[in-house]
This record gives structure tokens, sequence and C-alpha cells, in this order.
């Protein structure tokens, strides 16, 4: 794993170079797909990419393949075969992450995290985007997943905020003012 002050050069030099060709989303997204391919694909395939035992050409002929099945764009496609030849194939996690920050603080977005006590329609998770758009400013985008210990409601994690509207925090909350309250 590299610093992360590298990994965030990887990803400002390619998002400078997406914004100047006017294609920035388009390589976040190239990056997320070859990332998902690489996770789907399981630790063998990245170990391989990452091994200096095995030599740089069966490593390059092994991404060329992944990338040719994945119909990624030549500027993703040479970013990749950089990172594979500087020996940083392994901080493509990273550097993924990092471009999303940058394409998300570009484009005025947020990246919410919500957790609630069970299913959420797409209708639902809207709403609850919306209303976080309006709380913070910024266009928001929700992940769910879900945590049947919350009894009821959801807890929206926002950049550095947590916004709790479970029913447990609630009947903790009522709980701990009673013990509070009660005569000594």
């Amino acid at each position: 794993m590299i610093n992360g002050s590298i990994s965030r050069r990887y990803a400002r030099a390619l998002f400078s170079l997406g914004q100047e060709n006017g294609n920035a989303e388009t390589l976040g997204k190239e990056l997320q797909v070859l990332q998902n391919a690489l996770n789907a694909a399981g630790d063998d395939i990245r170990a391989v990419l990452v091994n200096p035992t095995f030599t740089a050409a069966e490593r390059r002929d092994l991404l060329e393949r992944i990338m040719r099945d994945l119909h990624i764009s030549a500027t993703t496609a040479n970013f990749a075969r950089l990172l594979l030849d500087k020996r940083r194939f392994g901080a493509l996690p990273e550097i993924q992450r990092d471009y999303t920050t940058l394409a998300d603080e570009a484009a005025n977005r947020l990246r919410a995290k919500i957790i609630a006590s069970g299913d959420m329609s797409s209708s639902m998770q809207d709403k609850v985007a919306q209303a976080l758009s309006k709380a913070t400013g910024k266009q928001v985008i929700v992940s769910v997943s879900v945590d049947e210990s919350l009894l009821g409601g959801i807890i929206a994690h926002v950049g550095s905020r947590v916004y709790d509207a479970s029913l447990k925090t609630r009947l903790d909350n009522i709980q701990r003012a009673l013990i509070e309250s009660a005569p000594a």
C-alpha cells in the first residue's frame, strides 16, 4: 500500500487530465468499473498484478485482457498501465477513492451512507437524498445498508456529520433521561 498523499497525486493527475479533456466523470466511472472487476475476480488476480515474482510481461498481459473485456477508454487504460509499470497498481482502491472525492468536490456532490432498519424503497431513498441535499446545499448520492438492530428509522453518515433518526437511539435517550432523573 502506498502513502495517501501519493495516491492523491495519482488521482489528481488523472482528474486534471479528465477535466482538460472534458471527460472527468467518464474516467471516474471507468476507474470504478476496473476496481469492481478486480474485486469480482478475487484476490488471485490482484495478487498477480502486484506480485513482482511474475514477469512484467505476464502482469501486463493479464491487465490488457481485463481492460479489453471492460472496454475502457485509452486514457484509463494508459493510466492503469502506468500504475502497473510504476508498481503502484496495488494502490488502485485508494486512487479510485481519492478520484471520486475530487470528482464529487468539483461537481458539488456529497456521498451519504444510510443505515436503515429495513429495506428502503427507491422513492424513500430519493426523499432522504432530497432532505439531505436541502440540509447540506449539495447534491447527495445515497448508498443504503440494513441494520435490523435499529428497530426503526435511519442513521445517515454525510461527510463528517451523522444524522441519527433511529428508534434505537431515541429509546436509548429516553432510558438515559429516565435513569438520570430518577431519585437517588
